[in-house]
This record gives C-alpha cells, structure tokens and sequence, in this order.
C-alpha cells in the first residue's frame, strides 16, 4: 500500500498500521549496508561520520589505476621501478603490510596490482603512485581530484596506503559510493580483488579479505586498521543474483571484525528482497504549471524503480513526489522536473528523477496573468506570515510541521491535486 502527502501541502488524508520493523545490531561504532542494485541503504549507524580510514584509501588508488588501464595509458604488462622511499616506508623494514619489494626492483604492473588489491601492500601502493604521477603527492592531488569529480565530498587523502596522517578522512557512506563505482565502471579489474591469494617470495600470503574465505559469496574489497578508530572493512557479496556492501568501523578485533561483516550481510540477504515499484515510463502523477497552456503536466520514470523491501511484504513503504513549483512553462517533453521520493518507515532509502510526460507552450496573455496573479498572491501570504512569526518571536521550526516548504511540493504517487485552472 502506498501512502504521502497530497500535492500542495494537503494534509496527508488516509496512513497504515505500522508493520514491525527489521531491526539489527552491531558493536561497530560505524558500519553501513548497501543494497547494490536498488541503490538502497539497508543499515547504517554514524555512516557520515569523517573518520581515519587506514587502507580504505587504497580503494582510491584502486580507482585512479583503474582507469589509467582502462583508459590505456597504463598496461598490465608495463615495467614500473621500486624507489627507495617505497622500500623505506612501505616495504619489508616498514612493518607494515607489503610484497617484498627491493629498491630498483622492475616490476610489472600486474603484479603490483595484485599486492595492492590481495595483500593491501603499501609498497605496491607507493611505487604505483610514484611511476603513474611521478611522486606520491602528485598522486594525492590525482585522488582528490577524482574524489571530486565523483561527488565523494568528505574524502580528504594525504597519500596513497592509508598511513595516519592529519587531514586525512572520510566517512563509511563515500567509501561504499567508491567501492560501487569501482564495481560499475571496472568489472573486469574489480574481479582482481576476489584473488584469494597472491606470491609472497617462495610462499603465498592469503588475502587480508576474511571474508573471501567465508560461504557467503563473497568476491572483495579490503581491510584496513589504525589505532584511533579499530579495525575496518570494505566487503561484498553476491547471493541470488543479489549484491551487498557491507562497511564495519570501530570494532576492536579482527575477529570481531569478520563476525559482525558476516552477520551483517547475512542479515540483509535474509530479510530483505527487490521488488519492482515502479515499471519504466509509468506515470506517476502530475505538477502543476506556471504560464503553461495547461494547468499541470504528467511526471513518469524512464527508467524501472526497485527497492529492498522485508521479504514477504511492501508494507512500511512509502512514495512521494517532490517538486519546485509552479514550474515555469515552456516545458519540453522529457525534461526533469521532479523527483520520487522512496521510504521506508519514514526514511528516505533512494531518490528517482521524474520527466515530463508531455510537453507544455506558453499560455495565452490572460492564463499567465491569471497564474502572475495567483502566484504574486501567494508570496504576499508567505510574507505575511513570516511578518506575524516575527512579531511573536518564533520560527517556523518552532510550528507543527503541516505544508511543505515554500515552492516546494510533495504528493503521493498516483495523486492530483485540482490546480482550478481552465485553459
């Protein structure tokens, strides 16, 4: 059953019994669950937090390797030189994770790769940096850059292993963005972090990912620790044609880290299903039109809208349609107009643009001085009650929410309200 608000701010005139919610707890200090294909939030606790992301920045490496390859200005089977600072700080005498590299090594590209995406190698990390940009700062500035350019805004990056440094941050909700990204944009060379192990000298180093070890299908990402936020993982897995991301902070053992990743995932897989609920090209309502030869216009998808809902029911699902409006005409057909609001027990879980369905000219000299009228009547009615808050000291924040915001407009799917216009 769906159910919202009636265009213009109408009073919501009929709800539903409140279905049980699907609950879980983690003692992770911040962890998100990402529905990959609905592009849906199933979970999430302190997902914005801006946090130290120790190797989780290596999936930003990642990115900018990726698509050097893809966009052919680096080779799998190129030669790259091992420098003495990605010995000194990222090789065996650093301590930390690495592949054994030696100063002057030539290596392939491949290799490299590799160590960094399976062993999360902080030598195949620098010396990748340094042969693609020429030194690791160079790289940084290619991350942000990057960063930008994907609308992940709270990734700041130092360098290019995940080493403390200050400034250096992010919150879970941008890193699973990436890690999406990586998935849509290079299938091929994601593939690479499902390796469950990699050559190590005359051994074989299995990789830092638990849960690739684990039947729950899992195929990536990577792990990471630093002392001022625990141990983190990146993960996801494939069950039924169905993909999580599952992302886990703050937790104070590798142990507990793999069990609540798992329990996690398992939990989202279990209680949740994809359903359609919206088919491609279907109308889903109207808005109204400012010096239009019409009223209103119809708003459809293009596109087909799924959403994780509890398995077995649609219930606690909402839709809401949103817009700035009046929209002025002339309206072209096609042109986004409006936006689908989708929720689940209240919380907005994904947004969907809305086209119009039609065209819409300019009205004739009386119809837009009638819609100037109505809308100059408008304002002086806002503005008046922005007068009369004033004088009594309040906000609007301080009122019982009943209307939308000014200019903006929410109505349920399938729903019109009468403009009471005649053209």
């Amino acid at each position: 059953m769906l159910s919202g608000m009636l265009a213009l701010g109408v009073t919501p005139v009929f709800s539903q019994a409140k279905p049980p919610a699907a609950t879980f707890d983690t003692i992770a200090r911040q962890a998100v669950l990402f529905d990959f294909d609905t592009r849906s939030v199933l979970f999430e606790r302190n997902a914005d937090a801006r946090i130290a992301p120790a190797s989780l920045v290596k999936l930003m490496t990642a990115a900018i390797v990726f698509r050097e390859l893809k966009q052919g200005r680096l080779l799998m089977d190129g030669d790259m030189v091992v420098s003495t600072d990605a010995w000194r700080r990222g090789g065996a005498v650093s301590g930390s994770p690495n592949m054994l590299l030696t100063p002057n090594r030539v290596i392939k590209v491949s290799e490299l790769v590799t160590g960094l995406l399976v062993g999360a190698a902080n030598d195949a990390a620098l010396t990748l940096a340094e042969n693609i940009a020429g030194t690791e700062l160079n790289f940084t500035a290619m991350m942000a850059e990057h960063a930008r350019e994907l609308g992940l805004t709270s990734l700041t990056f130092k360098n290019a292993t995940g080493f403390l440094a200050e400034g250096q941050e992010g919150s879970l909700r941008d890193y699973v963005r990436l890690s999406a990204h990586l998935i849509t944009s290079y299938p091929d060379l994601y593939a690479l972090f499902g390796q469950r192990d990699m050559p190590l000298g005359k051994n074989r180093q299995v990789s830092r990912n638990p849960l690739l070890a684990l039947d729950i299908g899992a195929d990536g990402l990577i792990t990471g620790s630093v002392p001022e936020v625990g141990h983190l993982i990146i993960g996801s897995a494939v069950q039924d044609g169905r993909r999580l991301i599952v992302a886990l902070a703050g937790v104070e053992t590798v142990q507990e880290r793999s069990i609540e990743a798992r329990k996690l995932l398992e939990w989202g897989f279990r209680r949740f299903e994809a359903k359609t609920l919206v088919s491609a090209g279907q109308t889903l309502g109207e808005v109204s039109v400012y010096g239009g030869a019409r009223g209103s216009v119809n708003v459809r998808t293009l596109q087909e809208i799924r959403l994780p809902v509890l398995r077995g029911t649609g219930e606690g699902t909402s839709l809401r349609l949103v817009y700035r409006g009046p929209v002025p005409a002339p309206i072209e057909a096609g042109a986004e107009i409006a936006r689908l609001e989708i929720m689940i027990e209240g919380r907005v879980v994904q947004n969907a643009p809305l086209y119009a369905a039609q065209a819409v000219p300019v009205g004739s000299v009386v119809a837009r001085a009638q819609d100037a009228a109505i809308e100059l009547s408008r304002q002086w009615t806002n503005q008046g009650f922005r007068w009369l808050l004033d004088k009594a000291g309040l906000s609007k924040d301080q009122l019982p929410p009943r209307n939308p915001p000014a200019g903006e407009s929410t109505g349920s799917v399938g729903k019109s309200e009468p403009s009471g216009k005649s053209r």
